[in-house]
């Protein structure tokens, strides 16, 4: 049945009539119905109740809005690659030397600085590939992401995907990965993993400087960034050849003392003897 305004309220002129009782918080009478079943209605909790339901309706509106743009980021924007690399936390971490250790416990005390102070800082961890710098990164944002006092946004983005993913937008005009909105949301991040630096230049080209687009995007990013925490298999003699001053600069913004150097006396964790 389709109701018009004018028939509803017809209707409840004929199935309604007010009752001797009255509500014992409001003083008034209680309304009487006889369908859909004999009922007794106060019309002022009932508008109160209505209220109520619209505050809160508002209420969990604006929660979810602020956790989307806060610590809803790390699940549903981050780009990574690794799916065994997801679940990995601080508890996982394998410190099997005292370089490890000394690496878990830095980690760590970087992290409480990120989520409990406004200090700004890169942070750098370096050293040769599968020492675990991508799953110490990880763990130093999940960790900020959970328990920072102030809901903050963290963002995981593996940088070879991430130019992957740019350079396809090329041919896609709707794809959500285009230049400007990825330097946009990596710009405006609380705190970001750029994981692996120098592979998306590396790995594709044959000098050992990465291509000017890579180096505008990145310049893009680090330029408008304060707080970074950066995994790369490169020393700084081989950055400096692969990277432009001025983006190396930005890339190293505060980071002295907050670097987490990994050596032959850490294992490769993704050796697999045969």
């Amino acid at each position: 049945m389709t109701w018009t305004s004018n028939g509803f309220k017809s209707f409840l002129r004929e199935h309604q009539k007010t009752s001797d009782q009255v509500c014992s918080k409001h003083g008034c009478h209680l309304v009487e119905f006889d369908k859909p079943k004999p009922h007794l209605v106060c019309t002022k909790c009932q508008k109160e109740a209505l209220h109520q339901r619209e505050h809160e309706m508002i209420d969990n509106s604006v929660v979810s809005i602020q956790k989307r743009r806060t610590t809803d980021v790390l699940a549903k924007d981050s780009i990574i690659t690794d799916d065994s690399l997801k679940n990995a936390s601080f508890d996982n971490f394998e410190t099997d030397s005292e370089e490890t250790k000394q690496a878990l416990h830095l980690s760590k005390q970087l992290a409480y600085k990120y989520m409990t102070t406004n200090e700004q800082f890169n942070t750098l961890l370096t050293g040769q590939p599968g020492r675990g710098k991508s799953h110490l990164a990880l763990s130093m944002l999940k960790a900020v992401n959970n328990h920072s006092k102030k809901p903050a946004s963290c963002l995981f983005v593996s940088i070879d995907e991430l130019f992957r993913k740019i350079k396809e937008s090329f041919n896609y005009s709707e794809s959500k990965f285009d230049e400007a909105t990825m330097v946009r949301l990596l710009s405006k991040v609380d705190l970001l993993v750029m994981d692996d630096l120098g592979s998306e230049a590396s790995m594709k080209r044959d000098s050992n400087e990465a291509s000017d687009f890579v180096q505008r995007v990145l310049f893009g990013i680090f330029n408008a960034r304060t707080r970074t925490i950066i995994t790369t298999n490169l020393n700084s003699k081989e950055l400096s050849q692969m990277y432009n001053p001025k983006l190396i600069s930005r890339m190293e913004k505060n980071v002295k003392g907050h670097i987490i150097k990994f050596t032959e006396a850490t294992s490769d964790k993704r050796m697999i003897e045969f």
